[in-house]
């Protein structure tokens, strides 16, 4: 595939990270071509010293631009960067990677293809993740969640997924779309996904590349984990997130019942952090369908509020 000349913003959404962050920059530096833009929504209240003097020294250079943002949270800050992106394709990278220096040539060249619209990175990390069950059949496209794997070998056009420290996309198809979900809250799951499933939707062919690919350390300190339920979020969150994907696209096939009322429910309210404190199981469950209540006024109130979606294809 012949490389596509088109202009690339890299975009990083950053929260409590140190080192790791100026190390992630100092990989997109050294990468060949360079990005035309890099673009860092930096949510993190106060850096260590080093931190900040490299960030500050970086933005004098002119090689980087940050955008301060408060409160903390994925999507708003992934949206930030849509609206602030200049470029026709923008590459999302978590805070916490390593990137070969041919990075953005693997993504641009899938782009040659002019139905491409967007491309799903593979990942390398040092935390193993299960793959995905193998699927014999027609390709599921809204449940390609639980059946592509984003760590494969394996080139697979017309998914409807993508991991979100590995992602790229054209910017005027992410604004016509609206970009991100807000509604999705706390621990960020699903979000990469449904964006990714209302491109399809829209007719978008989006490719997986494995050769466009990076190293996620997976940092221990930031990031956009969850602290401890209970502490910081209410026990209802912990499935809102899977609740409001399912009423938002899995509403016509079978798998909405099984994620429902067998699948989600055992991995929610018979989490082991419940399982060890059989007291909370009642209010677990009590919970588990307030929560799947408000994932479904949420979801048919974003359907309703929708404008129609033209076809990107």
């Amino acid at each position: 595939m012949a490389l596509i000349k088109k202009t690339v913003c890299i975009a990083i959404p950053t929260y409590n990270r140190e080192r790791v962050l100026v190390d992630t920059l100092k990989s997109v530096r050294a990468l060949d071509p360079a990005p035309e833009e890099v673009l860092v929504v930096d949510q993190t209240a106060n850096h260590e010293k080093d931190t900040e003097e490299f960030l500050e020294r970086s933005e004098k250079e002119g090689w980087i631009r940050r955008i301060r943002q408060q409160p903390p949270r994925v999507t708003t800050a992934r949206n930030r960067l849509i609206a602030e992106a200049k470029s026709e394709i923008v590459v999302f990278i978590d805070d916490d990677v390593e990137l070969p220096k041919d990075f953005i040539a693997q993504h641009l060249k899938n782009y040659s293809d002019q139905k491409v619209v967007a491309v799903a990175g593979r990942v390398r990390q040092n935390k193993e993740v299960p793959y995905p069950r193998p699927w014999g059949g027609k390709w599921p496209r809204v449940l390609d969640y639980k059946y592509l794997s984003v760590f494969s070998m394996e080139r697979v056009e017309g998914v409807a997924n993508f991991m979100g420290c590995n992602h790229s996309a054209k910017t005027e198809v992410l604004r016509k779309i609206d970009g991100y979900d807000t509604n999705y809250r706390g621990q960020s799951l699903f979000e990469e996904t449904d964006l990714a499933v209302r491109i399809w939707k829209a007719g978008g062919l989006i490719v997986y590349d494995p050769e466009a690919h990076l190293f996620h350390f997976f940092a221990s300190v930031g990031g956009c984990r969850i602290p401890a339920v209970g502490k910081t979020y209410p026990e209802w969150w912990v499935p809102f997130n899977r609740h409001y994907f399912a009423f938002r696209h899995l509403r016509y096939i079978r798998e909405f019942w099984w994620c429902l009322f067998f699948k989600d429910l055992r991995e929610t309210v018979l989490r082991k952090a419940n399982l060890k404190m059989p007291w909370v199981i009642p209010w677990a469950f009590l919970s588990y369908f307030y929560s799947m209540f408000q994932a479904a006024r949420l979801a048919f109130k974003k359907e309703s509020e929708e404008r129609t979606v033209a076809k990107i294809s």
